[in-house]
This record gives structure tokens, sequence and C-alpha cells, in this order.
């Protein structure tokens, strides 16, 4: 059930993330805008954050750094 929700959530973040930028980019995509509402993106960055800690995505454990 956590994982469902995390996915659920993860769309509806990412389409927080979208729909205000819609209105730049593709013609396609400009019917989004008329759903973006002032402080999306910031209430899309809260629900992604909710949508990682339901799936537990956590970062690679090792070296960042090149190994050449």
């Amino acid at each position: 059930m956590r994982k469902i929700i995390g996915w659920i959530l993860l769309a509806i973040g990412a389409w927080m993330l979208i729909s205000p930028q819609s209105l730049l980019g593709v013609k396609e995509l400009k019917w989004m805008y008329k759903y973006a509402f002032p402080g999306e993106v910031i209430v899309g960055m809260v629900v992604l954050m909710g949508a990682y800690y339901c799936l537990q995505w956590k970062p690679k454990a090792g070296s960042d750094k090149p190994s050449h």
C-alpha cells in the first residue's frame, strides 16, 4: 500500500512541477497551465518528498568521485 501511495504522490508531484512551466514549452502542453496555481512548485516539491519517503528511495552508497 505504501508503494502505491508513493507512486501516486510521485505522479501528482511531477504534474505540479511541470504544469506551471507548460506555458513556456511545447504547444501540446499549454492546456496544463490552466490547472496551475500560485505556489504550486513549492507544494509539488513537498509532495515529491513524501513520495520519496513512501517509496524509500535512497542515494546510492559509494563515492561520487570519478574513478579515473
